[in-house]
């Protein structure tokens, strides 16, 4: 029986320590509990303890062996089960400040290959999700809407989590007479009127409806994209106008994001460890800074500097690549573009050796260019040193630094983001950071700049919330705090390209965020010049 068991945790994605297994073992039909308690919980701790099953409302009362157990759970909610069937589960509890509660943030974990901690030596990383030797897309139909589906459930169960939203029902539901509701859904249209006003349509496993936003509404200030995931309370009415009439129309008075709980406590490392984060090498580039960079190692070299340090995370485009812009062989010493692996894994071997070095891919390295995107085949894994302390992971990358929570995405992201919400710029990354996070997805609109792999799980959600939040690809850099969670806008080794002058863009290259991953804090190192 603890055989199977351990196979329907590994099934699901998720850890379990030992004394959580044996109480599963004391319930009735541990199999048909745990599986009843997994298909009841959003969202899933790091790794489950017996703590979790103690304090659920969800379970078989704990008894020692040979004693009677009791059933005290709810209703059972099957994984089948429509969307706004699904929808009517009861919530988390909720703080005084009508944000959820996650007093210890919860996690599912994606896949089987994430179920099992995938740790270098001495490492205490863990990574947690990441498509690598799990993508299922085939381009079919199928794939895109059980894209959509996971989309829906996952971010609709984030917001359904606010106070205010608990009673949302179903769209067609909503539609059936004038009163005042509440409802979650899917942005799948946005429009002008010609008077300025804005109709956004919405849509539910049930049906779809059209919500009305006057200019004169608060709600007009708020950003809204295609494809994000939103609570709308506010009143239907039968439209009037010219707008569409004799059909029911939505009125918001307050739209909901998924957003992040607002007295969030970040994890913290039990000792005193410090990571470094750096995106956007783009080795073979002319524009690589090659001076800066043998700062940056000779800095390393100094052991009262590094002492502290155990992690460097880099966060894609590590190469400059070949054919990713037109005319972009005019701009590189490597034309080659596996010699520029080879360059960049000579390069790393300055890095002492005991610090872990996690890379990632970005839209000029050599996978696929659909995000998710996966770790670096075995071919241009060869390029680097065997002997050199790395991890290849895909784009994005859910991972534990110390017990810390850390998600490191690339952000190709932001192009689209700055196209569809008008105060963002290519000098403002964290600005685009903080979007992401209150949509609580890296990529929401599918079909722009940024291509999207339909994969049957959407690894672009961002659940649970991390205590650090990293992008680079705009060659900016920065840090910020949102709701608890440091933004870190990781910088590049690339000076002004011909691209970024016509564009009048201006990066800030050259720069090295550290992170003390027991205190929270951070300081910028600077490159750019010598000391």
């Amino acid at each position: 029986m603890k055989e199977e068991v351990l196979e329907i945790l590994t099934d699901h994605g998720t850890l379990i320590e030992p004394d959580a297994v044996d109480f599963i073992l004391l319930q009735k039909d541990p199999k048909a509990f745990i599986k009843d308690f997994l298909n009841k919980r959003e969202a899933l701790p790091l790794v489950l303890s017996l703590k979790d099953f103690r304090t659920t409302e969800s379970v078989l009362s704990y008894a020692p062996e040979g004693s009677k157990v009791e059933e005290i759970g709810d209703d059972e909610i099957s994984e089948n089960e429509p969307l706004e069937d699904i929808s009517e589960e009861s919530p988390k509890p909720e703080n005084d400040h009508g944000s959820p509660d996650i007093v210890e943030e919860q996690t599912l974990l994606t896949s089987k290959a994430a179920a099992t901690p995938i740790m270098t030596k001495k490492s205490g990383a863990i990574i947690l999700t990441d498509i690598t030797g799990n993508s299922t897309c085939e381009g079919k139909i199928d794939n895109f809407a059980r894209y959509f589906k996971d989309r829906y459930v996952s971010l609709s169960r984030i917001v359904r989590q606010w106070q205010r939203m608990r009673s949302a029902v179903p769209i067609n539901k909503a539609l059936k007479k004038e009163e005042e509701v509440k409802v979650i859904g899917m942005i799948s249209d946005i429009n002008k009127t010609k008077n300025d006003h804005t109709i956004i349509t919405i849509e539910d496993a049930s049906g779809k409806m059209d919500a009305l936003i006057l200019k004169s509404s608060p709600c007009s200030s708020i950003s809204l994209v295609q494809d994000e995931v939103i609570g709308i309370i506010g009143q239907t009415k039968k439209s009037k106008g010219g707008f569409k009439d004799n059909d029911m129309m939505l009125f918001p008075d307050e739209i909901v994001k998924p957003d992040i709980p607002v007295n969030r406590s970040p994890r913290r490392a039990s000792e005193d460890i410090e990571a470094l984060f750096i995106s956007d090498v783009h080795v073979g580039s002319k524009h690589f800074l090659d001076k800066e960079w043998d700062r940056f190692m000779d800095w390393l070299a100094d052991d009262d500097n590094v002492s502290k340090i155990k992690y460097m995370i880099i966060a894609g485009d590590v190469v400059d690549g070949i054919g990713v812009y037109p005319n972009q062989k005019e701009e590189l010493t490597i034309p080659n573009l596996m010699e520029q692996y080879t360059e960049l894994g000579r390069l790393l071997e300055k890095v002492p050796e005991h610090i872990e070095m996690i890379i990632q891919p970005g839209n000029h390295d050599a996978v696929r260019p659909a995000e998710p995107q996966p770790a670096f085949d075995d071919d241009i894994k060869s390029r680097f040193n065997a002997d050199l302390n790395i991890r290849f992971v895909g784009n994005p990358c859910y991972m534990t630094l110390e017990g810390v929570n850390v998600l490191s995405y690339h952000g190709r992201s932001v192009d689209d983001l700055i196209g569809d919400v008008p105060q963002l710029t290519y000098q403002t990354p964290i600005l685009a950071m903080k979007e992401m996070l209150k949509r609580r997805h890296m990529a929401i609109t599918y079909g722009g700049k940024t291509p999207i792999a339909p994969e049957d799980k959407d690894y672009m959600i961002i659940n649970p919330v991390p205590d650090i939040f990293v992008t680079g690809h705009v060659h900016g850099s920065g840090v910020d705090t949102y709701r608890g969670v440091k933004l870190i806008s990781a910088s590049a080794w690339q000076s002004q390209t011909p691209f970024q002058s016509i564009h009048n863009f201006h990066p800030d290259p050259a720069k090295v965020v550290c992170v003390n991953l027991m205190t929270g804090s951070h300081k910028i190192l600077d490159f750019t010049t010598p000391e």
